[in-house]
Protein backbone atom coordinates (compact mmCIF):
# COMPACT_ATOMS: atom_id res chain seq x y z
CA UNK A 1 0.00 0.00 0.00
CA UNK A 2 1.53 3.02 -1.11
CA UNK A 3 1.45 6.44 1.66
CA UNK A 4 -0.25 9.52 1.28
CA UNK A 5 0.98 12.69 1.20
CA UNK A 6 -0.13 14.69 3.45
CA UNK A 7 2.05 17.92 2.43
CA UNK A 8 3.64 18.45 5.78
CA UNK A 9 7.79 18.08 5.70
CA UNK A 10 10.06 18.30 8.64
CA UNK A 11 12.18 21.20 8.86
CA UNK A 12 15.22 22.97 11.03
CA UNK A 13 13.99 26.58 12.45
CA UNK A 14 17.19 28.73 11.54
CA UNK A 15 16.05 32.44 12.08
CA UNK A 16 13.27 34.02 14.43
CA UNK A 17 12.60 37.54 14.09
CA UNK A 18 9.94 40.00 15.25
CA UNK A 19 7.82 41.49 12.08
CA UNK A 20 7.63 45.29 12.43
CA UNK A 21 4.32 46.82 13.44
CA UNK A 22 2.97 44.27 15.53
CA UNK A 23 2.99 42.88 18.99
CA UNK A 24 2.97 38.83 18.23
CA UNK A 25 3.54 38.30 14.33
CA UNK A 26 7.35 36.44 13.94
CA UNK A 27 8.82 35.96 10.58
CA UNK A 28 10.10 32.07 11.06
CA UNK A 29 12.52 30.70 8.42
CA UNK A 30 12.66 27.34 7.99
CA UNK A 31 15.24 24.81 6.22
CA UNK A 32 13.74 22.35 4.59
CA UNK A 33 16.74 20.40 2.85
CA UNK A 34 16.15 21.79 -0.58
CA UNK A 35 15.20 25.41 0.21
CA UNK A 36 14.22 27.96 3.34
CA UNK A 37 10.46 28.75 3.68
CA UNK A 38 9.06 31.62 5.82
CA UNK A 39 5.85 31.32 8.00
CA UNK A 40 4.51 34.69 8.96
CA UNK A 41 3.05 33.09 12.61
CA UNK A 42 2.22 34.54 15.92
CA UNK A 43 3.23 30.75 17.41
CA UNK A 44 6.42 32.00 18.27
CA UNK A 45 5.39 34.84 20.27
CA UNK A 46 4.91 32.42 22.69
CA UNK A 47 8.37 30.75 22.86
CA UNK A 48 11.80 32.34 23.23
CA UNK A 49 13.84 32.79 20.37
CA UNK A 50 16.34 30.18 21.64
CA UNK A 51 13.96 27.62 22.24
CA UNK A 52 13.18 27.81 18.49
CA UNK A 53 16.35 27.50 16.92
CA UNK A 54 17.23 24.45 15.57
CA UNK A 55 14.30 22.94 16.40
CA UNK A 56 12.83 20.44 13.82
CA UNK A 57 9.85 20.92 13.34
CA UNK A 58 6.48 19.46 11.04
CA UNK A 59 4.90 22.58 8.67
CA UNK A 60 2.59 21.82 6.15
CA UNK A 61 3.84 22.83 2.84
CA UNK A 62 1.18 22.66 0.16
CA UNK A 63 -0.72 25.98 1.45
CA UNK A 64 -1.17 28.75 -0.80
CA UNK A 65 1.19 31.41 -0.26
CA UNK A 66 -0.27 34.41 1.91
CA UNK A 67 0.28 37.64 3.20
CA UNK A 68 0.04 38.31 6.79
CA UNK A 69 0.10 41.89 7.93
CA UNK A 70 2.22 42.73 4.55
CA UNK A 71 4.28 39.50 5.80
CA UNK A 72 4.66 36.70 2.86
CA UNK A 73 3.90 33.29 5.00
CA UNK A 74 4.66 29.89 2.23
CA UNK A 75 3.83 27.44 4.98
CA UNK A 76 1.67 26.62 7.93
CA UNK A 77 3.06 25.55 11.49
CA UNK A 78 1.78 21.98 12.80
CA UNK A 79 0.84 22.14 16.19
CA UNK A 80 -1.51 21.78 19.23
CA UNK A 81 -3.32 24.21 21.31
CA UNK A 82 -3.16 23.36 24.69
CA UNK A 83 -6.11 23.79 27.43
CA UNK A 84 -5.09 27.07 28.27
CA UNK A 85 -4.64 28.01 24.78
CA UNK A 86 -1.14 28.01 24.46
CA UNK A 87 0.91 26.18 21.32
CA UNK A 88 2.78 22.79 21.26
CA UNK A 89 4.92 22.00 19.32
CA UNK A 90 5.14 18.48 17.56
CA UNK A 91 8.85 17.90 17.37
CA UNK A 92 10.53 14.64 15.96
CA UNK A 93 12.09 12.36 19.42
CA UNK A 94 15.42 11.93 16.66
CA UNK A 95 16.72 13.95 14.00
CA UNK A 96 15.88 13.05 10.50
CA UNK A 97 16.79 14.70 7.09
CA UNK A 98 15.27 17.82 6.38
CA UNK A 99 12.50 17.92 3.94
CA UNK A 100 11.95 13.97 5.22
CA UNK A 101 8.03 13.40 4.70
CA UNK A 102 5.48 13.16 6.69
CA UNK A 103 3.02 10.19 6.36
Amino acid sequence: MKEESLGIVIGTIVSVEKAENSDRLHIVRIDVGCRIVQVATSLASFFDEGQLLGKQVPIKTDVKTTKIRGVESEARFIAILSENKKPILLLPDKAVRNGSIVL
